[in-house]
């Protein structure tokens, strides 16, 4: 028998026991990657994160406290996409995509894994070597950009 099989028995026995107690304990102390999934073994599991974790109310304080904990002590996570291109005014992103705005009516779209270079984007027409900021919003099928010259444009996401 596989070690997951067994720890799953385990809490399967827990369960079996009424033990609601120490199997809320034991989701609390996991992080939320893994008590996401958890939530999908099983209707039981499903079920029991979100009546005793998710709507209990000295659950979500603990798990409030924790997330305060990380957020004011831990060391954040620092990727650095665009190296050694300056004049950067606008950012924007979602769990797919980091988008860069440029002082210079150009954006550049970032693979938020793997930091590379997804495509460019001139956002002015024609081109310009002037100061020309461009402004970003990221939505699920397109990007849309402005500049201050006043050039609007709707990208198709790739």
């Amino acid at each position: 028998m596989e070690s997951s099989e067994i720890q799953c028995e385990i809490l399967n026995r827990l369960f079996d026991l009424d033990l609601d107690e120490i199997i809320q304990k034991i989701f609390l102390n996991l992080d939320p990657l893994s008590l996401k999934n958890c939530k999908c073994v099983c209707s039981e599991w499903f079920e029991f994160i979100q009546k005793r974790v998710w709507n209990s109310k000295p659950a979500k304080k603990q798990l409030k406290k924790r997330l305060i904990n990380q957020w004011k002590f831990s060391d954040p996570f620092i990727t650095q996409y665009d190296e050694g291109i300056s004049e950067l005014n606008f950012l924007v992103g979602d769990d797919d995509m980091i988008v860069c705005g440029y002082t210079r009516g150009m954006a550049r779209a970032y693979d938020v894994s793997t930091g590379e270079l997804r495509f460019q984007l001139q956002c002015s027409s024609p081109p310009t070597r002037r100061y020309d900021e461009v402004q970003l919003d990221l939505g699920k099928t397109v990007i849309g950009s402005v500049t201050d010259t006043g050039d609007v444009t709707i990208w198709n996401r790739i």
